[in-house]
């Protein structure tokens, strides 16, 4: 974590945000293991960044939906900043980074997780969902161009217009960003589509799991969510977008 904090210093951020995956599927000890000890480290950090950097609490949980009950209690507390509710599997399948995107079933998996993200909007236990279109960040770049992602646009844009309506945000996230806009998720035509939905509080996010990728991508992430129409953008304290 000093490590993460004096990258984002030299990085010219302001503000960083711990967001710890907690996977619901491996129990209530495993995760609340990760919140205790993402805690611990945090207080730490602020006792020596704090002048320097405003250091956020956080959490990602993985599959809110598939136990809420877990969730509301990970998410609760007052040392809690920020949620991030993500989708990086659905159910009966592994995490995407290792489907087989050439297996015959991929359409019905893929339609599995826009309908899971629909689930998940309406849950009331984040503040922001995650990395939306997740799958792309790991197909290759051929299973990608034969995939028709615009076929499951339904669930999706009712996903877009729940979160709008409930008050919560979807991230820019620029941690697969390569060269332009094109690596971040999701993309120009999403982030627009939550626009016209009515929706209003969008973050940045690197998705750093290494110290040398903080800050990597928020410059070109800041310029699509203006291009898709955003004038602010939010950073999280005490569940609160500020």
């Amino acid at each position: 974590m000093e490590a993460i904090c004096e990258c984002a210093i030299r990085a010219g951020l302001a503000a960083v945000a711990f967001t710890d995956h907690c996977e619901t599927y491996l129990g209530a000890d495993a995760c609340f293991a990760v919140k205790d000890a993402l805690l611990k480290e945090v207080l730490e950090a602020r006792a020596v960044f704090g002048d320097a950097l405003d250091i956020s609490m956080g959490l990602e949980i993985g599959e809110p939906h598939h136990d809420t009950a877990l969730s509301r209690e990970l998410a609760g507390g007052s040392e809690i900043d920020f949620v991030i509710g993500s989708v990086h599997k659905v159910r009966g399948e592994d995490d995407f980074y290792f489907i087989d995107y050439d297996r015959p079933d991929i359409s019905d998996v893929l339609r599995k997780y826009y309908e899971e993200l629909l689930e998940l909007s309406e849950c009331d236990c984040f503040d922001v969902m995650g990395h939306i279109n997740y799958p792309l960040r790991a197909m290759s770049a051929k299973q990608a161009e034969r995939t028709d992602l615009s076929v499951y646009g339904g669930p999706l844009r009712e996903a877009l217009l729940s979160l709008a309506k409930g008050g919560r945000g979807i991230e820019a996230n620029s941690h697969c960003l390569k060269e332009g806009p094109d690596g971040i998720l999701p993309s120009l035509e999403v982030l627009k589509m939550f626009k016209d939905s009515g929706g209003k509080i969008v973050t940045t996010g690197s998705d750093a799991h290494t110290a040398p990728q903080v800050g990597k991508g928020i410059p070109e992430a800041e310029r699509l969510l203006r291009e898709a129409g955003f004038e602010k953008i939010s950073f999280f304290k005490k569940r609160r977008p500020v």
